[in-house]
């Protein structure tokens, strides 16, 4: 039987149809295949992300390009100088002469090409050769590691348009402007530079805020320093773990899905969160998790219901609990340390789950932010969490606020935000006396400090009154 329109047989249409599946299905199955170790561009979806506009501040590097994306634009290349001198530092320091330390990156070009090409390729890669691209990636390689040696280095500031340490730091760990990690790996094989132990983790502290430590923890510390990394107490699979990029394994550390309790791995692993979701989204309202409860307990609602906020002891950004005891509950999250660098870093990882995450474990980051978010509702909210220890941030409160709620709208829901929206329906269901006459008693508190305040000052002005008519007598 002939088309009329086209004049094909049934069984050529039917050939050319099973050739298009065939395709479809491999060029799928290799895009699922490669997607964890790709550099991706910025998810669109993301794009709207907080008061970042359309300047790109989250996206386009300030000061100093990585890989090609955004190589040659103009306000990045005062640094293109600074590249150079790295890299003269670096193959004098390995003892190798440029061009072997060039050809072992030539020789990489096409996998490193891989990891930026997508169905179509990136004109930002398509118009580099491999050996415009294995310089490329030899100067931006050298540029990192040596920053990483030394960030105090002259080099690094020597011009007069060049920034602070912190805007190298920002530039690092935006996703968009990464070079693969087999290019990291390679140029180690020269120098060796400890980039996940002595760098990365060292980075990742910054999202923690911390008191200075007695002169017993700092003894520790420096005796600590002289133990090799091999030696120290990282898992085996820290070590095996071979990233995409500096951003992938700046994820993993704040992730710790390698070390965290076997409870927590257990608590990842498990189908309940899917279930969960998949509930909120067919049946909003009408479950047990509302699309009411993922917007509207704050920090100070907690509060009135019993629920007290504590600082968690580890140093993962996925660590949220809620305990119960006799008479109240107690959350627990990771404190953080907010300003614009860390700000950067926050959503840049999560748009790297957006990119690469394939189950609602992936989105840990992501999680930790929206349960974040959603305790403030208001600048009242914001001070709660800084009272409690759990913020420290250089922003104000109503810009605090602004940077989570504008990031949390953009966010897919994870795992761990889900259950523990669920154990706190859970709490508020099982305890509706208790949580009543906390209530009463929490408002009944506010109003009695302010009275009593009163009573107090009237009492010391009474105090003060007879104090001076004597005086007068």
């Amino acid at each position: 039987m002939n088309d009329a329109a086209t004049g094909a047989t049934a069984q050529e249409i039917v050939i050319a149809m099973e050739d298009r599946m065939h395709k479809t299905r491999d060029r799928i199955e290799s895009r699922v295949a490669t997607m964890q170790s790709r550099i991706h561009r910025f998810p669109r979806g993301l794009r709207g992300i907080g008061d970042d506009g359309e300047d790109g501040h989250y996206i386009v590097p300030s000061v100093v390009a990585i890989g090609p994306y955004h190589h040659g634009l103009p306000h990045l290349q005062e640094m293109e100088d600074v590249k150079h001198a790295a890299a003269y530092h670096f193959c004098s320091d390995a003892g190798r002469s440029t061009m072997e330390v060039y050809e072992r990156i030539l020789s990489l070009a096409g996998d490193a090409r891989h990891c930026y090409a997508t169905d179509t390729d990136d004109e930002a890669v398509a118009r580099l050769s491999d050996a415009e691209l294995a310089a490329m990636l030899l100067l931006d390689g050298c540029f990192l590691l040596q920053y990483m040696i030394n960030s105090d280095a002259p080099m690094f500031f020597a011009g007069p348009n060049l920034p602070s340490g912190e805007a190298i730091l920002k530039d690092m760990m935006l996703l968009e402007n990464q070079i693969p990690w087999l290019v990291l790996d390679a140029l180690t094989e020269f120098l060796s530079v400890d980039v996940r132990h002595q760098f990365v983790d060292d980075i990742g502290d910054t999202f923690f805020p911390k008191e200075r430590p007695g002169w017993m923890a700092r003894m520790f510390q420096m005796t600590c320093r002289r133990i090799p990394a091999e030696t120290q107490f990282h898992s085996q699979s820290t070590i095996s773990y071979k990233p995409a990029h500096l951003l992938g394994l700046l994820r993993f550390s704040q992730s710790q899905l390698h070390s965290m309790p076997s409870q927590d791995r257990r608590y990842q692993g498990s189908s309940k969160a899917f279930h969960l979701m998949k509930n909120i989204l067919r049946h909003g309202r009408k479950k047990k998790v509302s699309s009411k409860a993922l917007r509207s307990t704050s920090a100070v609602e907690l509060a009135q219901i019993g629920v007290k906020l504590t600082t968690s002891k580890a140093t993962w950004l996925g660590d949220m609990t809620l305990r119960k005891n006799l008479f109240f509950g107690e959350l627990s999250l990771s404190p953080l340390f907010l300003n614009d660098v860390t700000a950067c870093w926050l959503v840049n990882m999560a748009a790297l789950e957006a990119s690469t995450a394939w189950d609602s474990d992936g989105f840990v980051v992501s999680s930790y932010l929206s349960v974040l978010a959603m305790l403030m509702d208001r600048e009242e909210d914001v001070h709660h969490l800084r009272a409690k220890g759990l913020l420290r941030s250089i922003f104000s409160n109503a810009r605090t606020m602004d940077f989570f709620k504008g990031l949390a709208q953009h966010l897919r829901l994870g795992g761990r935000q889900v259950i523990l929206l669920d154990q706190i329906e859970s709490y508020k269901r099982s305890r509706p006396l208790r949580i009543f006459l906390h209530r009463r008693i929490y408002g009944s508190y506010k109003t009695m400090t302010i009275a009593s305040l009163f009573s107090i000052v009237g009492v010391l002005v009474g105090i003060f009154k007879t104090l001076l008519s004597k005086k007068q007598q």
